[in-house]
C-alpha cells in the first residue's frame, strides 16, 4: 500500500502535469482564436495575479504551516475563521484598487496597436474580480495541502483548471473576445472558491462556535509578515521582467516573451510537486528534532529534484526551436523566442534547485535570508532590466533573470543549509546538484549528436523521452555508487512493486516516519 508521502507526490505530480499539459494544449488555441496581443493581455492578468499574491500577508503559508503542526481543532477553526475575514477585506481592496487604476494602466502602461484603450480598461477591471476570487481560494487550497489532503486539493485544482482554461474555449469559439474570457474566469473562480471553502471547513469544523480573534494572528505575525515580504520579493523577482517588458515594448513583444517564459517554466512546474509534498514531513521532522532523518530526507529529495530538473532542462534546451514549433505550429514564434527561451530555461533550472533550501527555511519558520537577498536582487536587477531591454529587447530581460537565479541558488543554499543542516552544503551542492547536472549534460549531448543525422520534426519527442529516461536512470546509478549507504531503488516507485527494507527504501522510510 502506498504511504501518505507517496500519494501526495503522485497527486501533486498529476496536478502539475495537468497544469503543464493544459498550457501546452490551450495556449496555441488562445492565440489562434484571439491573436498574440489578446494572449499578451491574458498573460498580463497572470502577472498581476502573481504580483498581488503578496497581499495575503503570508496568511496562506501560515495556515498551511499551522494545519501541518497542530491538531487542536478549536485553535485551527478560530484561526481559519479569522483569516477568512481578513481575506475578505484584502480582496475587496484589490477589486476597488484595480478598478480605480484600470484607465491609467490601459493608457500609460500597455501598448496595443489593435485593442482600444477603453476595452483594455474594461478587461483590467474584470481582471480585478477574477484575481480576487482566485486569490481567496488559495487560502482554502493551502489549508487542504497543510492537512495533507493533497489528493483532494489537486483533484479540485485539476477540475478548476479544466473549466477555467479548457472549457472556456467553447464560449470563445462562438464569442471570441477577451470580455468572454474574463467573465468566464470570474464565474469559474467564484465556484471554485465556494467548493474549496466547503471542503476545508468540512475537515476542520466541530460543534464549537468560532470567533474572530486577532490574538491568534499576533502569535504568528512574525512568520506571516516574513512570508508576506518573501512573497512580494519573490513575485517581483519572477515577474519584474514581464512587468517591464509590458511597459517598455509592444503587446505583441510581451506576448512572445510570455510564451518563452511559459515554455521555460517546465523544470519548476515538474519539480515543485515533490518539494510541496515533502513540506509537511520536513516540518514534522524539524519539530521533532530528528536531525539525522531530516538530513537524509532533504538530501535525497534535493537529488531527485535536481535530477528531474536537469533531465527536463537539457531536453528542452537542445531541442528548443523544434519543441516551440511543435507546441505553437508557428515558425515565426519558434524563431523569435528560440534564444530567449533557452536563457530563461537555464534560469528556471536554477530556480528549481532552490526549492528544497527554500522549504527547509519555511519549515524552520526562518525567512530573513530570503528577504535580504531578494531586496538586494531587486535593487540591482531593475536598472539591469531597463538598460538591457532597451539595448536587446526580449533577450535583455532574460539575461539578468538567469544571473540572479544562479547567484540566488548559491547564496541561499549556502546560508540556509549551513544554518539548519550545518556541514551539509558541500554535499548538497556537489553530489545532489552539480553531479545530476553533469550527467544530464553529458547524456543529453551524446544523444543529441547521435540523432543529428536522423529526421527531426516530431521525432524530437522520442529523442527527448529517451534522453530524459537515460538521465534519470544514470543519475540514480551514480547516486547509489556515491552513497552506498543511502541506496535508491527505482522499483519502489513502480505500482505494486515489492518494497525493500527501510534501510534501502526512501518510500518505506517515509512511511515509517509518517506512522510515528
Amino acid at each position: 500500500m502506498n504511504n501518505t508521502l507517496t500519494k501526495n507526490i503522485i497527486a501533486n505530480y498529476i496536478g502539475k502535469v495537468w497544469s503543464f499539459v493544459s498550457v501546452y494544449i490551450f495556449v496555441p488555441l488562445y492565440i489562434k482564436l484571439l491573436g498574440i496581443e489578446s494572449y499578451a493581455v491574458i498573460n498580463f492578468y497572470a502577472v498581476i495575479l502573481a504580483l498581488l499574491f503578496f497581499a495575503d500577508a503570508g496568511l496562506t503559508a501560515t495556515l498551511n504551516r499551522e494545519l501541518a503542526r497542530s491538531t487542536d481543532k478549536k485553535y485551527l477553526g478560530n484561526l481559519l475563521f479569522t483569516m477568512e475575514r481578513i481575506y475578505m477585506i484584502i480582496c475587496l481592496l484589490i477589486i476597488i484598487g484595480i478598478f480605480l487604476f484600470s484607465n491609467i494602466i490601459a493608457t500609460n502602461w500597455l501598448k496595443s496597436t489593435v485593442i482600444p484603450q477603453s476595452s483594455l480598461a474594461l478587461y483590467i477591471g474584470l481582471m480585478g474580480i477574477g484575481i480576487s476570487f482566485q486569490f481567496f481560494s488559495t487560502l482554502y487550497n493551502g489549508g487542504l495541502m497543510g492537512l495533507q489532503k493533497q489528493v483532494l486539493a489537486n483533484g479540485l485544482q485539476i477540475l478548476w483548471s479544466f473549466f477555467r482554461s479548457g472549457v472556456v474555449l467553447l464560449p470563445l469559439y462562438f464569442l471570441p473576445s477577451l470580455t468572454t474570457f474574463f467573465v468566464w474566469q470570474i464565474l469559474v473562480n467564484g465556484i471554485f472558491l465556494l467548493i474549496t471553502r466547503f471542503k476545508l471547513w468540512e475537515l476542520v469544523r466541530t460543534q464549537m462556535t468560532y470567533a474572530f480573534n486577532l490574538g491568534l494572528i499576533r502569535n504568528i505575525w512574525k512568520f506571516a509578515l516574513g512570508m508576506m515580504v518573501m512573497g512580494m520579493i519573490a513575485a517581483l523577482n519572477t515577474q519584474l521582467d514581464k512587468l517591464l517588458i509590458s511597459k517598455m515594448l509592444s503587446l505583441s513583444d510581451f506576448g512572445y516573451y510570455s510564451l518563452a517564459a511559459v515554455f521555460a517554466q517546465s523544470p519548476v512546474i515538474i519539480t515543485t510537486p515533490v518539494a510541496v509534498a515533502v513540506v509537511p514531513q520536513l516540518t514534522r521532522l524539524i519539530a521533532e528534532h530528528k536531525r539525522e532523518e531530516l538530513v537524509k530526507l532533504f538530501q535525497r529529495f534535493s537529488f531527485f529534484i535536481a535530477s528531474v530538473a536537469a533531465a527536463v532542462s537539457i531536453v528542452l534546451f537542445l531541442y528548443t526551436k523544434e519543441m516551440l514549433f511543435i507546441w505553437t505550429h508557428d515558425p515565426l514564434i519558434a524563431n523569435t523566442v528560440n534564444v530567449t527561451a533557452k536563457i530563461l530555461l537555464v534560469g528556471s533550472t536554477f530556480l528549481a534547485f532552490q526549492l528544497m533550501p527554500y522549504y527547509l527555511s519555511i519549515g524552520n519558520g526562518y525567512n530573513k535570508a530570503n528577504i535580504k537577498l531578494g531586496v538586494i536582487c531587486i535593487i540591482c536587477i531593475i536598472p539591469s532590466f531597463i538598460v538591457l531591454i532597451k539595448a536587446f529587447g526580449l533577450l535583455g530581460a532574460a539575461i539578468p533573470w538567469l544571473i540572479i537565479n544562479v547567484l540566488a541558488t548559491l547564496v541561499l543554499g549556502y546560508v540556509l543549509i549551513n544554518k539548519f543542516l550545518g556541514g551539509e552544503f558541500g554535499t548538497w551542492l556537489l553530489k545532489h546538484t552539480i553531479v545530476p547536472c553533469l550527467v544530464a549534460i553529458v547524456v543529453g549531448y551524446v544523444v543529441y549528436y547521435l540523432t543529428l543525422p536522423f529526421a527531426h520534426g516530431y521525432y524530437v519527442l522520442l529523442y527527448g523521452a529517451v534522453t530524459g529516461c537515460l538521465v534519470l536512470l544514470l543519475n540514480v546509478w551514480v547516486h547509489n555508487k556515491l552513497a552506498p549507504d543511502d541506496v535508491i531503488n527505482l522499483r519502489q516507485f513502480l505500482p505494486g512493486a515489492r518494497r525493500k527494507t527501510a534501510g534501502s527504501s526512501l518510500m518505506k522510510e517515509a512511511e515509517v516516519q509518517e506512522q510515528e
